[in-house]
């Protein structure tokens, strides 16, 4: 196994996977970018059908001269003749027709230059959006378009770039962009339809423009004249720019819409919605969102799996789980495995992990195991999202499930290399979370481990900075600071610093000696900040770490509100992992909860704090 998994590294496994071009769309070129998008490109296609129903073609303006004619008739012959005979316009036999074209594309109107567009359309794809006489006419006919912006009012512009939709160009050339920009400045006064067609090319190009905001203006004066389709679009828009919908009231409509038409939103419209609800819901639409994966639940057999996964990711922002939606989805993705991808796997044992659920079927750890042992099957999709395997693995282990066959090789120098470059030091949390599992949880682990250089610079990377009263403080921040202050008004000595180098807080930690009972200077015995060692008590106290029955090291940890499932007072996947990991290299924890400190006033937080110390040290002297 350890072989073959290995082998996932070899540059000749890249060479054999060459990629597959989609079946649901037809690309006039066949570049990889293009290939690799199949959901990407099915997504925008069904966006673009939504849009066409709005805006119609304006009306002739102007006589075509006959030499525009001849020269369009002509390139109709071409195009036949290419799509007929399996020819390409690249051919050296064209070169002459293609220049003399691109020159007389200035002098075209507005139809000639839709015709030339069009044809280009039926024409059929080429091998790249580059290849020769084909990047010469439809450069030519971008600059035109580029230039007539200023002329062209909104519907023209639309219109104009719903030609440049088929050939898969928006996006290269610069006019859609351009058009785009003109319209940006009247957001607010667009109507529907031009709004969503707007909208479509701001999510095609991926570039939010400056006033965003007055898309959500229009969008929530108007709320009620969009249909559950073009509310999708507008949606795709917002999520792909990366800019979430600011006002409550107009995420609470969208949740309303969306349990309105649960029978019968289409699956890429409803999985449109639901990325942009995570991206923007916040605390306040809690009860909204329940609402909603209550009403899916009896949809959950209809929809895709793609559908299913945006449903159980839903809640993980605000770390609401809905428990009866989630068992629904783990018997579809069980039933349908073969047909999960890589990244599907991710973020559906993301979700499980994250949530933490204790289900006496155990479902949830039965399909997650069952992903484990599928992975050997899908090294072509691990080759080309390695990044996503590493991910796996690593939330696998948040409930105990891992395999050292696997982690070795992804481990692997060349597989590291071939995952993110000479810069390995540019890796996430996921690399050095699952190395501490393996020496943590796995202590006969003697496979390939995540190399000790960059890992001290990954763990400085992805850990918070230690709290100080000298910069801005969060409320975990001030709660870790407030623990520590009372702390030491009681005994002197109290550190904060990461134990866990893989977790991004620190936790305050603190030396009894029973015999003395009084608490040592545990500073002393602690490396400098953000070092990326784990901090076992071997670490820390090194000879006398034999002397468990007198010395006692405890990590008092500060449980922020995104430690806990909402509503539910249980631990996220995450935070219980790093309790277990704490009690596993030497400390005795104790959990202060941030919905009980706050409750105290800060004379009373001593005897709450020492309340749950006490305890566990049996009542120790007071030492400052």
């Amino acid at each position: 196994m350890f072989t073959r998994t290995a082998s996932l590294c070899s540059s000749s496994v890249f060479r054999r996977f060459l990629p597959v071009l989609p079946t649901t769309v037809r690309p006039i070129h066949a570049t990889g970018f293009v290939a690799a998008k199949k959901f990407v490109d099915a997504e925008n296609d069904f966006a673009h059908q939504v849009i066409q129903k709005g805006i119609v073609a304006p009306g002739t303006v102007r006589d075509v001269a006959a030499s525009e004619t001849e020269l369009l008739d002509q390139l109709g012959r071409v195009v036949a003749e290419c799509r007929n005979e399996g020819v390409c316009i690249s051919e050296e036999r064209f070169d002459d027709f293609a220049r003399g074209l691109a020159e007389k594309v200035p002098e075209f109107g507005y139809e000639e230059l839709v015709r030339v567009l069009n044809l280009l359309v039926e024409m059929g794809p080429t091998p790249a959006v580059d290849t020769r006489n084909y990047a010469r006419i439809w450069n030519a006919v971008d600059a035109v378009c580029l230039r007539r912006v200023p002329e062209w009012d909104t519907d023209r512009l639309l219109f104009m770039a719903d030609q440049w939709y088929p050939l898969r160009l928006a996006k290269v050339g610069r006019f859609v962009g351009k058009a785009v920009w003109k319209i940006s400045g009247k957001m607010r006064k667009l109507n529907k339809d031009q709004l969503v067609k707007t909208v479509f090319y701001i999510n095609l190009t991926r570039v939010p423009v400056e006033n965003m905001v007055d898309i959500e203006i229009n969008l929530k004066k108007n709320f009620y004249n969009f249909g559950i389709d073009d509310l999708s679009v507008l949606c795709m828009g917002f999520f792909k720019t990366m800019t979430p919908v600011r006002s409550v009231e107009l995420i609470e409509r969208i949740y309303q819409l969306t349990i309105h038409h649960a029978g019968d939103v289409q699956d890429i419209s409803l999985a449109a919605i639901l990325k942009l609800l995570r991206y923007s819901s916040r605390i306040a639409h809690a009860q909204s969102m329940e609402r909603l994966l209550s009403t899916f639940v009896p949809q959950v057999p209809r929809l895709s799996l793609f559908c299913c996964l945006h449903l159980a990711l839903l809640g993980t922002d605000i770390h609401l789980c809905h428990q009866p939606i989630l068992e629904a989805i783990i018997d579809r993705f069980s039933q349908n495995i073969k047909q999960l991808r890589l990244k599907d796997m991710e973020r559906i044992v993301f979700a499980l992990a994250h949530f933490n659920m204790d289900l006496p079927s155990q479902k949830d750890l039965n399909l997650m195991r069952t992903i484990q042992s599928e992975l050997p099957t899908r090294i072509h999709e691990i080759t080309t999202y390695p990044k996503s395997y590493l991910s796996l693995l690593n939330f696998l282990t948040l409930k105990e499930i891992y395999s050292e066959e696997l982690i070795t090789a992804a481990f692997d120098r060349r597989f590291l290399q071939m995952t993110y470059g000479r810069n390995v030091a540019g890796a996430g949390r996921e690399v050095i979370a699952l190395d501490s599992f393996l020496r943590i949880n796995a202590p006969t682990y003697s496979g390939n481990l995540f190399p000790e250089k960059p890992l001290k610079v990954v763990a400085k990377l992805t850990q918070d900075y230690v709290p100080s009263t000298e910069y801005r403080l969060t409320k975990s921040d001030r709660m870790l600071l407030e623990i520590q202050s009372t702390f030491t008004q009681r005994h002197r000595f109290a550190h904060i610093i990461h134990v866990l180098p893989h977790y991004q807080r620190p936790d305050v930690i603190a030396l009894y000696n029973k015999t003395t009972g009084a608490f040592e200077d545990v500073e002393a015995h602690c490396p400098l900040q953000y070092s990326g060692a784990i901090l076992s008590r071997e670490c820390l106290l090194g000879e006398r770490a034999s002397e468990k029955a007198t010395l006692r090291l405890v990590a008092i940890v500060a449980g922020s509100w995104n430690c806990y499932v909402r509503d539910q007072h249980r631990f996220t996947g995450g935070f219980a992992m790093k309790l277990k990991q704490l009690a596993a290299v030497g400390y005795e924890t104790v959990v202060i909860p941030w919905h009980e400190w706050p409750t105290f006033a800060p004379e009373s937080r001593d005897g709450y704090l020492f309340d749950k110390l006490n305890p566990l040290l049996d009542n120790p002297q007071n030492t400052v």
